[in-house]
């Protein structure tokens, strides 16, 4: 039989397995040149396992780079003598990680993936080094910011190489295990800024990003292949001119003052001002204004949106994004206030308290990498989205029965079943993207579930915030000369020593309550995701991974 027959033959099957699929789903992409740069290049397994360690090195830094400050906060408002600008610590590093996105999303689909992955990587290491060298707390936050701007390209780059680089049927597996580095660097940065503040100095907690960092952008620029952008004849689809034009920078301008806006809302309330107060409303009103416009812009007024109609039309990408938000939220609602109740309500050190989030961790890393397996061997992302789901639910609902003296089976358990959920779906939105949604979309697809992500995560960790403070005015209630400033300015470990033994017998249950009610959350939160899980269309990953072979 001639290549021509066994081609024109391989064609006929995807087309029939296409017919073959549910109403609502999208067909094969048309044909694209050769460089198509969401067409995987064959690369050695050397190589690739090369790329696959720098991916996780960068994604590794970035979850260190969220949590690696709680346990060094004292030590560095020492330095300064700013113990009022702690927050801002932490939130300018999530404010410009959060609010780059879209820009980035914007960028990686106009211009070479690998070329934008070193500017992120370089300008996050470039930021640490400002915050390592810092001489004041301003300096400190400006660094942060910066650093902020650089990761926020660095976890939907990494997607996108990983995209370049394997076979679709293959990425799950490999973004499992990214995702799986992602989840231990967040919880262990406590761990490693404590360990490196007491061993040497807190500076080494940003000065570590440096060598890291240049050696990840050594192994990217050495082992990933430069793909263009390509139209379908193969050639070049825009001049450089024409790429600053499609960018859309006052669309662009627009979302990212929205999203400031919102995320600083966010931040502001409930800590440094009342939810209620001037500033934070104003907040809230500016950047829904904002938003109302950038959405009446990309419907009449661009020419080049930053969204694409075809993402603003598919079901499935917006039920991802719905089933990411809400798993994402669920986990930091969980390991934000599990370490609170372990530290207020069990009497455990901080560090300790770390070490009982243990199974959670696992339970996390351990199914990210076999629902990568699973969904390798299925084709489909849905069935670990349901289960999932699930998972986390009844996960989350075991949490709220956590009692002053819950036996360790039972607490290790139920953080192991709730792990377990949480891992089973946090990577999938992301295979979703690549499977549904044309070549050209993905960058922009990718960036939106993790702004979806990380924004959902600012929104339900204030709400839990403000339901853990409503329930914690009970303790002032009960013993009046205790004031409700007082009770949220003590640290968790430090809650005993306000109290007698007596006293804490009725304060510690208010305590346990205001913890559960966070879980609430959680759950609803989790029950939500399954409405995500079912809205996303059934589509296999391998009759696209085959369209891609032909179409090379």
């Amino acid at each position: 039989m001639s290549e021509a027959s066994v081609s024109e033959r391989t064609k006929n099957e995807i087309d029939e397995n296409t017919n073959a699929m549910p109403i609502g789903t999208h067909s094969p992409p048309p044909e694209k040149g050769p460089e198509d740069a969401q067409n995987p290049v064959h690369l050695s397994s050397i190589r690739l396992s090369a790329i696959v360690f720098s991916l996780c090195l960068a994604v590794f830094l970035c979850g260190l780079d969220q949590t690696v400050i709680a346990t060094a906060t004292p030590k560095i408002s020492d330095s300064f003598h700013s113990l009022g600008d702690v927050g801002w610590w932490t939130s300018a590093y999530l404010l410009t990680t959060a609010t780059f996105q879209l820009l980035y999303g914007k960028a990686y689909s106009l211009v070479t993936v690998k070329h934008v992955y070193l500017f992120a990587m370089l300008i996050f290491v470039v930021g640490s080094i400002i915050c390592a060298a810092a001489p004041n707390s301003i300096a400190l936050i400006l660094g942060r910011a910066i650093a902020g701007v650089g990761a926020s390209g660095l976890m939907s780059g990494a997607v996108l190489i990983i995209a370049q680089s394997a076979p679709l049927e293959k990425r799950s597996g490999l973004l499992g295990i990214i995702t799986g580095i992602f989840g231990i660097s967040s919880i262990a940065g406590p761990f490693i800024g404590g360990a490196l503040t007491e061993r040497s100095t807190w500076r080494w907690c940003f000065g570590i990003n440096a060598p890291i960092g240049a050696v990840t952008m050594a192994i990217v620029a050495v082992c990933v292949k430069k793909i263009e952008h390509s139209d379908n004849n193969g050639k070049n689809r825009a001049t450089l001119t024409q790429k600053i034009k499609q960018f859309d920078l006052f669309g662009m301008v627009v979302i990212l003052a929205s999203l400031v806006c919102l995320i600083l809302a966010l931040q502001l309330g409930g800590s440094q001002s009342s939810w209620n107060s001037g500033r934070v409303i104003a907040l809230f009103v500016v950047a829904g204004v904002l938003l109302l416009a950038f959405l009446a812009m990309e419907k009449w007024l661009s020419k080049s949106r930053t969204i694409p109609s075809t993402i603003v039309q598919s079901r499935s990408m917006w039920a991802a994004a719905l089933f990411a938000a809400c798993t994402a939220a669920a986990m930091f609602v969980a390991v934000t206030y599990l370490p609170i109740y372990f530290q207020a309500v069990r009497g455990s050190s901080a560090l300790r308290s770390g070490v009982m989030l243990t199974p959670l961790i696992l339970g996390f890393v351990v199914m990210s990498v076999f629902a990568g397996i699973l969904t390798n061997m299925m084709g489909y992302s849905n069935p670990a989205m349901i289960a999932g789901a699930v998972l986390s639910a009844v996960g989350a609902g075991l949490l709220m029965t956590f009692a002053l003296d819950t036996p360790s089976p039972k607490w290790i358990g139920y953080q192991v079943l709730f792990g377990f959920g949480i891992g089973f779906g946090l990577q999938q939105p992301m295979l979703v993207v690549q499977t549904v949604l044309p070549s050209e979309d993905i960058p922009i697809g990718v960036s939106l579930i993790t702004l979806f992500q990380m924004v959902s995560g600012s929104i339900f960790v204030s709400v839990s915030q403000s339901i853990f403070q409503n329930t914690i005015v009970d303790i002032h209630n009960v013993f009046p000369n205790i004031s409700v400033d007082t009770l949220l300015k003590t640290g968790a470990t430090d809650i005993p020593t306000l109290f007698s033994d007596d006293q804490l017998l009725r304060v510690l249950p208010i305590y346990r309550n205001a913890i559960i009610n966070t879980f609430y959350v959680a759950l609803a939160l989790s029950c939500l995701s399954i409405l995500g899980a079912l809205g996303t269309e059934w589509k296999s990953m391998k009759t696209k991974a085959v369209s891609e072979e032909v179409e090379q």
